[in-house]
């Protein structure tokens, strides 16, 4: 079959253009042109002229998508960006994906990002950069513990990274939320709780050293809501223990299953087999420590702010509204953590309103029976992609590596779960932040990661989630039509790629909610809105300026991506963008 370049472009009337190339071993098109039928949903198509038709005043106009805001317009294509050299010449690519893709092509590239949590073990810039090199793509600053001042020397080696040695790896700060919690453990980084022994729970101030198996709560009302006999469970029931005795603001318990304490551990307390929880319904989602550490987070141009504990989406909502009024050049966007009982009646209207959702299955397995906790994972992991926000599945992936150099054969099932679920991304919790081997647990995530994805392409298990209109204006779903459309030719074509031109990552993002067969090249004009995709499936963002021109565009991509090594001549390529919403089918010359 001959090679060939196929054009869509929404407009009116929208046309489609045939060119000829060299021949290739997947399906391609040719000077001769043909009228053919098109079918595509929100689009008239007519075959033309063979060369494409450059923009001009009598051209036709563009109907612009609103990317997801809600305002569409039709309007004259945008002007060009201004620049011919120098930066509009460069691209920007993470430094391991350019390896990886020299070394083993497209299809080597891993779809599932991986987030590591930032402690003692790995706040260094050796550290860190160790995890870049290993494949982190969002580092996780914990607010529950270290100062502020730690948390900001983390951010900054971060960004120094990205700027020196050529990642992107997104920052991603997690509030501590106002439910019950313990305190830091007088400064220790852990302690055991043997089987028998007696602890005292307190929400005293001590002026001087804790004394001896002694845990501060910070929830003043404790002491009074506890009662004899109710089971405490310490981190989602990683320690138990048992109310024996309550003496003034202290309670006495017995641990009854051993295990590791954790500073700033969550706490919840069962009463005859049921959660007590009346109290933790009462407390806000964002406490005042929470709002102090989000002026930090905007204040240090965080990526993401993860929200614990999140009740409904009206705390979503009154959160954007203020770091929009605190900063209107921030580009940050929201994680709702779903695990509570309150998140999970509230499920789809949290997800809408947030930016992306945290499956953070300790504390909620700590709500609901430990047996519901992989059907709710199931649940959020589809309800993000069905309403296009990333999903990351946390909590326990690989906890045995905080002490073991391997993990158990479960852990890696549950990882491989994850994976098969097509979660956007899987996070590293105690493992990397105070774990002896977080490199090792980074590790056995990307290589799970890769095997699982390649068997799921081998397969060619391509799943049939029905995917439900989202937009919000008639543009909207012609984006949506499109990068449906693209993703099933790529699958169906066998392209090696796929190319996406987006300013705000609108059209990327639709494309991974599709998960194709094939990595996502995605282009955006702006730093922080490459470092927000590295969170998202399938996505391998670049920095790079482009204008309107489609043509000029792709020739400039090709010519600086085959200047590297990425690509080569043959590769067959995909390319959409928002800015004219069009579909380019071609071989690369």
């Amino acid at each position: 079959m001959a090679a060939q370049s196929l054009q869509f472009f929404a407009g009116s009337p929208s046309v489609a253009f045939l060119t000829k190339s060299s021949h290739h071993p997947k399906p391609s098109f040719p000077t001769t042109v043909r009228p053919f039928p098109v079918a595509f949903p929100g689009l008239s198509v007519r075959a033309s002229a063979a060369e494409p038709i450059p923009p001009s005043p009598s051209a036709p106009r563009v109907l612009v998508s609103d990317n997801g805001t809600g305002a569409a317009a039709v309007s004259s294509p945008p002007p060009r960006l201004a620049g011919g050299g120098g930066e509009a010449a460069a691209i920007e690519v993470d430094a391991v994906t350019e390896a990886e893709l020299k070394e083993n092509g497209f299809r080597s590239t891993r779809r599932t990002k991986l987030v590591c949590t930032i402690g003692p073990a790995t706040c260094g810039s050796e550290q860190l950069e160790a995890l870049a090199v290993g494949g982190m793509n969002v580092a996780r600053i914990n607010m529950c513990h270290g100062t502020r001042e730690w948390h900001r020397r983390v951010i900054e080696r971060v960004r120094r990274l990205n700027e020196e040695k050529g990642y992107a790896v997104a920052v991603m700060m997690d509030t501590e939320g106002s439910e019950i919690h313990m305190g830091d453990l007088g400064g220790a980084a852990s302690t055991k709780a043997e089987d028998g022994e007696i602890w005292t729970f307190s929400v005293r101030a001590f002026d001087s050293t804790l004394p001896e198996r002694t845990i501060i709560v910070n929830y003043d009302g404790f002491a009074e809501d506890v009662k004899v006999g109710d089971e405490l469970l310490v981190d989602g029931g990683m320690v138990r223990f048992e109310v024996i005795e309550k003496i003034g603001p202290d309670v006495k318990c017995l641990c009854t299953d051993p295990g590791l304490l954790l500073p700033r551990a969550n706490l919840t307390f069962w009463r005859n087999g049921s959660l007590v929880r009346e109290r933790n319904a009462m407390l806000p989602t964002i406490s005042s420590k929470d709002w102090l550490d989000i002026d930090f987070g905007i204040a240090e141009g965080v990526d993401f702010i993860a929200i614990s504990f999140v009740k409904s989406a009206d705390v979503i909502t009154h959160l954007k509204s203020y770091i929009a009024a605190r900063s209107r050049d921030a580009d940050i966007s929201v994680i709702a953590k779903i695990e509570s009982i309150d998140s999970l009646k509230n499920l789809e209207e949290i997800i809408l309103a947030s930016d992306g959702a945290m499956v953070a299955r300790g504390d909620l397995g700590a709500q609901i029976p430990l047996e519901q906790v992989p059907s709710a994972q199931q649940k959020i992991v589809q309800v993000c992609r069905q309403l296009n926000r990333p999903v990351i599945v946390a909590s326990q992936l690989l906890e045995s590596m905080i002490e073991y150099p391997t993990p158990t054969r479960a852990e890696v099932a549950d990882v491989s779960e994850a994976v098969r679920q097509r979660a956007d991304a899987l996070m590293l919790s105690g493992e990397s932040a105070m774990g002896q081997y977080p490199e090792k647990a980074l590790t056995v995530l990307r290589t799970v990661s890769v095997r699982i994805e390649k068997w799921w392409r081998d397969e060619k298990r391509h799943e049939a989630m029905e995917l439900p209109p989202i937009g919000s204006s008639f543009a909207d779903n012609i984006s949506e039509e499109i990068c449906i459309s693209a993703a099933k030719m790529a699958n169906n074509l066998g392209v090696d790629a796929l190319f996406v031109y987006t300013t705000s990552g609108h059209m990327a993002s639709l494309l991974s909610r599709c998960r194709p067969d094939c990595p996502i090249f995605a282009f955006t004009t702006t730093t922080s809105v490459r470092r927000r995709l590295n969170l998202q499936w399938g996505l391998i963002p670049f920095r790079l300026s482009f204008s309107d021109d489609m043509e000029s565009n792709l020739n400039k991509t090709f010519s600086l991506l085959k200047a590297r090594g990425m690509i080569k001549s043959g590769d067959l390529v995909i390319a959409v963008s928002d800015m004219l919403q069009s579909i380019q089918v071609m071989n690369l010359p």
